[in-house]
């Protein structure tokens, strides 16, 4: 009884209960003012990372955009990449970056396409970086983004040309630099037309995406490019839509690594109103990667149609596959880049050569395992091969691949081509008359190999002249 009654006094005590009545009330203020300073200091902070960021972040912001302009030009060594100023603001910079071709077989081969005179024009481009952590600036154009980073660019770009005018490029370049120095890359392009010289450019919508790791140097990329049109008189060119898409890593040996995947749907090239070039189905395939001391790797190129005037149409199916020393091949690679674009092949094989001499000593696989055309007359048909063992690098010569490598080389040629072959030039036939070509049906064949400096042709013993070597 006196339990009950003391509970029942402990509950309805008027003291007691304001001071029950009292507590949550004194909790939920309490909180409240906790939550408010938390607000507060929430509010603190961001004014600041809004506030003070940008004007550190702008100075990151220009290091990191040189940075990958420049791996870029060293990744190839044709590109010259200049600054033109940066102008740095606190919540916005601007900068212009000049690229233009360095000595190498590019600007050879376009100098060439050009007759050999005059400036190649170089490429001008302009980018606007909205910074700071969380760049509140970007977002007053197109692709803005809050996502927090050291910023949010925009870039445009123009061809200046030998005379001093420049041409814009259509479309625009959306980059995000992320914290740890990544960038992301999008550049877009809207279907339009344009006057260029005398003719005219339309083109279909394109979207090309490039994603670069600031800490290994590599970048991966994926892009579609809906096609254009190039007319200029009677001279028309047609590129049908591309997608290609492709990783790519600098290895330890001086060269990237990884995968390439390119299609082009269709080239047309129509010139003085006759068909020049009419090609579909175009794609190309390659892979490499490290792999212990060894590089491995393959490819393929494959052309599902291509007329050629006055010949008809022809189809491609390439396929290769190679193994090699990959330290070697860096060197050789690198002693080859050293050599001017214009030098004579037999200069450039001499000055090489020691670094060549490191390659096959090392030891090395490389085959063709399908090299098909489809010509009018019939397909062709060939399959190659050639390995050679590791060998003392020091005691190597070049009259040891004969010795100690094996080759093979396997060829199937409609009996057409062959005939045709033979009334242009009557000395092919002498190819026929000594068994190289042996006929088996609609067809004629070779299948020669070497081993062990023995070389035989359709079971053949071939004598080889080693003093030629």
């Amino acid at each position: 009884m006196v339990v009950r009654l003391g509970a029942h006094f402990q509950r309805s005590c008027p003291v007691r209960a304001i001071r029950r009545a009292s507590i949550p009330r004194y909790l939920a203020w309490a909180w409240s003012f906790r939550v408010k300073k938390g607000v507060l200091a929430g509010i603190i902070i961001l004014a600041l990372v809004l506030i003070v960021s940008p004007g550190i972040v702008g100075k990151l912001g220009e290091e990191s955009l040189d940075e990958n302009l420049n791996r870029a030009a060293d990744q190839s060594a044709e590109l010259v990449v200049t600054s033109q100023g940066f102008e740095r603001g606190w919540f916005s910079s601007e900068g212009e970056h000049r690229i233009e071709l360095g000595d190498g077989e590019l600007r050879q081969m376009l100098t060439m396409m050009s007759d050999g005179g005059g400036e190649h024009p170089v490429l001008i481009i302009n980018t606007k970086i909205d910074h700071g952590i969380i760049p509140v600036t970007s977002m007053s154009r197109d692709h803005g983004s809050l996502a927090p980073g050291l910023g949010s660019a925009v870039s445009t770009m123009r061809l200046e040309l030998e005379d001093g005018s420049s041409v814009d490029i259509p479309g625009e370049i959306y980059s995000k630099l992320a914290l740890n120095g990544d960038l992301d890359s999008e550049y877009v392009l809207e279907a339009g037309s344009t006057a260029l010289d005398e003719g005219t450019v339309e083109w279909l919508d394109a979207n090309i995406k490039i994603e670069a790791d600031a800490s290994s140097g590599g970048y991966g990329f994926d892009g579609e490019i809906g096609g254009m049109v190039m007319t200029e008189d009677s001279d028309v060119m047609t590129i049908g839509p591309m997608s290609f898409s492709g990783d790519q890593e600098p290895g330890e040996f001086g060269y990237l690594v990884g995968d390439v995947d390119f299609t082009m749907d269709s080239v047309r090239v129509v010139s003085n109103g006759n068909e020049a070039v009419n090609m579909s189905g175009l794609k190309v395939v390659a892979d490499n990667a490290v792999d212990g001391d060894r590089v491995v790797g393959e490819g393929s190129i494959i052309v599902e149609s291509m007329t050629v005037p006055d010949f008809g149409n022809i189809a491609m199916n390439i396929q290769a596959t190679s193994n090699t020393d990959a330290e070697a091949l860096g060197l050789l690679m690198a002693a080859m880049d050293k050599l001017p674009p214009d030098a004579d092949p037999s200069l450039a094989m001499m000055m090489a050569e020691q670094e060549g001499k490191n390659l096959f000593a090392a030891g090395l696989d490389f085959a063709v395992p399908r090299f098909d055309v489809e010509l009018p007359m019939g397909a062709v048909e060939m399959a190659m091969s050639f390995s050679t063992p590791e060998q003392d690098r020091d005691a190597f010569e070049w009259t040891s691949l004969l010795l100690k490598g094996q080759a093979s080389f396997d060829m199937k040629v409609p009996e057409a081509l062959v005939q045709m072959a033979t009334s242009m030039n009557p000395q092919a036939g002498g190819i026929v008359a000594m068994g190289y070509l042996r006929k088996e049906g609609d067809y004629y064949v070779m299948d020669a190999d070497m081993e062990q400096g023995l070389l035989t042709i359709n079971g053949a013993p071939i004598p080889i002249p080693m003093g030629a070597f």
